[in-house]
């Protein structure tokens, strides 16, 4: 089969490379998915081949990617709930490839009415976003959240499920003007251009000085001390991403003085049963709301799936609006 292999040992310079590779074999619990679409993540500018590395089973080849949605072809002996010709989407390593092999309890059915490029476009950012906002946050109905990053794909996800659940105000952050007001017609109160104006003075403006219950970060760096000052007094802050940086410098007294609680967030270090209960969780509460379209997710482009590396370098520029995607 055709795929996109990780060259050398991996990292930011290692080449893509479009090759023929062997074709995975399921095992007892998987199934065996012809791809039709995947979708490119931040993750993958690492271009590392092992991201899901405590719960993904190792492959022959450093094949590239983290999220697919296709058609399944063939399963494991203890394979239940799905039959071959059935449309799933997951989050899953591999993913760059015609075939891949994945745990059926990773596996989500695609919603009816779903195209290949929506359903590709799904897993990784809804369930992140939900594990970050209801596992991880705790966020509870009538209070507000602060969203750093919402032009990103978690961010739309986690600005349109915070307003599903009814939270009292959602404040989320980009930094063009054509991003925010696309954020805006997702359900985001008061969207902030993190370039020009003060977030703090917004947030606690609108929120009668308080400051909000929860920060979903996705920016890191910088981000950092906006995040404590823009909290409320034991408020929460969920360090989901880090697209400004991995470090930062912030004041422990304000921090302290909020009595705030900061949780960092990531799926490279779960389990396997961690994992597979996190899309558990969303598929609980939140299959049916994509389903009947009160959430969705949003395609900026899509390229053909040799041409990964351009497809890599538009999401490194950060012009995109939603999910890339490559096409299968």
């Amino acid at each position: 089969m055709k795929a996109i292999v990780i060259e050398g040992n991996g990292g930011p310079k290692a080449a893509l490379v479009f090759q023929d590779v062997p074709a995975p074999t399921p095992s007892a619990q998987d199934l065996l998915v012809a791809v039709r679409c995947a979708a490119v993540n931040r993750a993958d500018l690492r271009r590392a081949a092992s991201h899901f590395a405590a719960s993904d089973q190792k492959r022959q080849a450093a094949i590239a990617g983290v999220e697919m949605a296709g058609e399944v072809t063939g399963m494991g002996a203890e394979v239940r709930g799905f039959a071959i010709g059935d449309r799933v989407m997951a989050m899953t390593g591999g993913a760059y490839a015609e075939q891949v092999c994945i745990d059926h309890r990773l596996a989500l059915p695609v919603p009816d009415g779903f195209s290949w490029q929506e359903a590709a476009a799904t897993p990784i950012s809804f369930i992140t976003a939900h594990d970050a906002l209801v596992t991880a946050g705790q966020l509870q109905q009538s209070q507000t959240v602060l969203v750093q990053g919402g032009s990103t794909g978690a961010g739309i996800a986690t600005v349109q499920i915070a307003r599903l659940l009814g939270v009292g105000k959602i404040f989320a952050t980009a930094g063009r003007p054509d991003k925010l007001a696309k954020i805006r017609a997702l359900g985001c109160d008061v969207a902030l251009n993190y370039r020009e104006d003060d977030v703090v003075a917004e947030v606690r403006r609108n929120t009668s000085g308080i400051g909000v219950d929860l920060v979903i970060d996705i920016v890191g760096g910088s981000a950092a001390q906006v995040n404590i000052d823009a909290l409320a007094i034991r408020g929460r802050i969920v360090c989901l991403g880090r697209v400004a940086g991995l470090e930062a410098t912030i004041n422990l007294d304000e921090f302290s003085r909020k009595r705030a609680c900061m949780i960092g967030v990531t799926f490279r270090t779960r389990s396997l049963d961690e994992r597979i209960e996190a899309v558990r969780r969303f598929s609980r509460d939140l299959l049916a709301a994509l389903a009947d379209r009160r959430i969705r997710p949003i395609v900026d482009s899509e390229f053909p799936l040799e041409e990964a590396a351009r497809a890599q370098e538009h999401v490194r520029a950060n012009h995109h609006f939603g999910k890339v995607l490559l096409r299968v």
